[in-house]
C-alpha cells in the first residue's frame, strides 16, 4: 500500500459504507468439466475459464499480496494506488475502490479484473458488461473467508499448490497464537481509534473486532460496522475502569488522548496505548493478519508467539515493513 492521509481517509469513507460483516464471501468448489475452472465470487456471480489466467488486473490491495506470494505476481497486469505489498512495484495503475481508466484497463486486455466489496461498484458492471472483462468481486471477512480467497486465486492461477500451503501456515499460525493466549490470565479491554476528527472506531462484525478476539482483547465498542463514538462513551467506559488499551490508527496523532476524555482511562494512565505499525497488516483481509496479530500480543501482553516459518520463499518477506519485536 501506498501510505497516505488519503488512503486512510478513503478507509473509513469506504468502511462506513459497506460496513463490514463476518458474512457473504463463499468460496465453492464446484465439479467442472475436465480442465476448466469454475469460481463463485463474493456475489455468487459464476465465472468460468478454460485455462489458468495470465493478465490480471488488481483493484484490490490483498488481492495483489495474496497473488505475489502465491507466485503468480507475474500474471498481474495492472494494479492500483494503494498496493503497498510489494514493494517497488511498476505495474499501471488502473484506478481503485472509486474509479477506473477504462482506457488504461481496455489497453491491457486482461482476461479478468479483481475487485473488492461487499456490493458491484457502478464501474464494476461497465468491465463486465460494456468492456465485456469479466469483473470478480471479493470480499473475504474472516479467517476463513481468507484461506477461501487464497485457494479461489490460486485455482484462478494454477498455483493450487502454494494457496494450500499458505492455508495450512495460516491453521499452524493460529494454533500458536492460541497456545500463546493460554499463557495469559486477564484479558484487556481495548478501545480502537480509528479516525480524527472524530472518534471512530470498529464495532462488532468488522475484520478489526475479529484481530482483537484472535490477540486476547475484548472491544468496548459493541455496536455493529464503523461508526463515530461520543466522548461520553469513553468517559462511561473509564468509569468502569476501560478501555486498559488504546490502539491508535496510524494516522491518528498521540496528541489526540491526551486530552479529556481519553486521559483519564485505564489506558493512557498505565502507558498501554499503541500505535499500528502499519494499516496494510490490519485493514486487508490477507494473510498477513497472522503477523499483526502477533505483534498485538506482544505489545499489549508481552507475550512473542513463534509463528511457523511462512511456507514460499519470496524475495520480499511478509513481514515486510513490520517492526522487529
Amino acid at each position: 500500500m501506498k501510505n497516505s492521509t488519503f488512503w486512510s481517509i478513503a478507509v473509513v469513507i469506504v468502511v462506513v459504507v459497506v460496513a463490514f460483516s463476518v458474512v457473504g464471501y463463499h468460496y465453492r468448489a464446484p465439479q467442472p468439466q475436465r480442465g476448466e475452472i469454475v469460481i463463485h465470487d463474493a456475489l455468487g456471480t459464476k465465472f468460468v475459464f478454460q485455462q489458468p489466467l495470465t493478465r490480471i488486473v488488481s483493484l484490490d490491495p490483498s488481492a495483489t499480496v495474496t497473488l505475489y506470494a502465491l507466485g503468480a505476481y507475474k500474471d498481474l497486469v495492472g494494479g492500483n494506488p494503494f498496493d503497498y505489498y510489494p514493494p517497488n512495484e511498476t505495474l499501471p495503475n488502473v484506478g481503485n475502490s472509486f474509479s477506473v481508466n477504462y482506457e488504461e484497463l481496455v489497453n491491457l486486455s486482461p482476461q479478468a479484473v479483481l475487485g473488492y466489496g461487499t456490493t458491484m461498484p457502478s464501474y464494476g458492471y461497465t468491465i463486465n458488461n460494456t468492456l465485456d472483462i469479466p469483473f470478480i468481486l471479493d470480499n473475504p471477512e474472516s479467517f476463513s473467508q481468507i484461506e477461501n480467497f487464497t485457494l479461489m486465486l490460486g485455482e484462478l492461477t494454477g498455483t493450487e499448490s502454494n494457496a494450500s500451503k499458505i492455508v495450512d501456515w495460516m491453521n499452524e499460525s493460529i494454533d500458536a497464537i492460541d497456545s500463546a493466549l493460554s499463557q495469559i490470565h486477564q484479558r484487556y479491554t481495548v478501545f480502537y481509534y480509528l479516525y480524527a476528527p472524530g472518534d471512530w472506531t470498529a464495532g462488532n462484525g468488522t475484520f478489526l473486532n475479529q484481530i482483537f478476539q484472535y490477540s486476547g482483547l475484548i472491544n468496548i465498542a459493541t455496536a455493529p460496522g464503523y461508526y463515530e463514538v461520543n466522548p461520553s462513551f469513553i468517559a462511561n467506559a473509564t468509569a468502569n475502569n476501560s478501555p486498559q488499551v488504546i490502539l491508535l490508527d496510524q494516522y491518528v496523532n498521540y496528541s489526540n488522548v491526551q486530552v479529556e476524555p481519553f486521559n483519564s482511562t485505564p489506558a493512557y494512565i498505565d502507558h498501554r496505548v499503541y500505535t499500528l505499525f502499519n494499516d496494510s497488516f490490519f485493514n486487508e483481509p490477507d494473510f498477513r493478519i497472522m503477523y499483526a496479530i502477533q505483534w498485538l500480543i506482544y505489545e499489549v501482553y508481552h507475550v512473542y508467539v513463534q509463528l511457523p516459518q511462512f511456507p514460499i520463499a519470496l524475495k520480499y518477506p511478509p513481514t515486510l515493513g513490520m517492526p522487529s519485536i
